[in-house]
């Protein structure tokens, strides 16, 4: 009798825990596109659209086994003032639409890397991830899955500037 009563509690708790273990795979995966992604386009101080274009999609491949039907990758080189306001000089993008150029940066660059001159590299990769536990106590919290947002900056290795052709 008793263990009739534990068992939907265990079986839950089995269930939530291989949930939150795909959600933490997929976060270290994310994490991994942005930090590779930025530091492969600071590496060159040219890049040509269908170069990163090729870069951009083969680094969904990361996130494989996962769908990457949600996954957007926005890399952006902006031009940081003396007073520390970013500005994109150029951006691509992967299942999404590149920053203008010209626009504000979306993401404030810390303070430690802002050099007057100096470009800076922004990666911003967002995922939309639903695992059946999640959909299913979505009708209960109202939430539907997990929502991953992850952004790494980088400094040009190269030169102070990164061409885009």
């Amino acid at each position: 009798m008793e263990f009739a009563l534990v068992l939907p509690i265990l079986l839950l708790l089995l269930a939530a825990t291989v949930d939150l273990g795909h959600a933490l795979t997929v976060s270290r995966k994310l994490d991994e596109i942005a930090t590779t992604t930025g530091d492969v386009i600071s590496q060159q101080g040219t890049w040509t659209r269908s170069n990163v274009a090729g870069l951009l999609s083969g680094m969904s491949f990361i996130l494989q086994p996962y769908d990457t039907t949600g996954l957007t990758v926005t890399v952006a080189v902006e031009d940081v003032a003396a007073n520390g306001a970013a500005t994109v000089n150029w951006s691509a993008a992967f299942n999404a639409s590149s920053l203008a150029t010209g626009a504000a940066s979306p993401i404030a660059v810390p303070a430690k890397i802002q050099e007057q001159g100096v470009q800076v590299v922004l990666t911003r990769v967002q995922y939309s991830f639903t695992t059946p536990l999640s959909n299913l106590l979505g009708n209960f919290t109202g939430t539907n899955g997990y929502s991953f947002e992850r952004y790494f900056f980088n400094r040009p290795r190269t030169a102070d500037k990164i061409a885009y052709d």
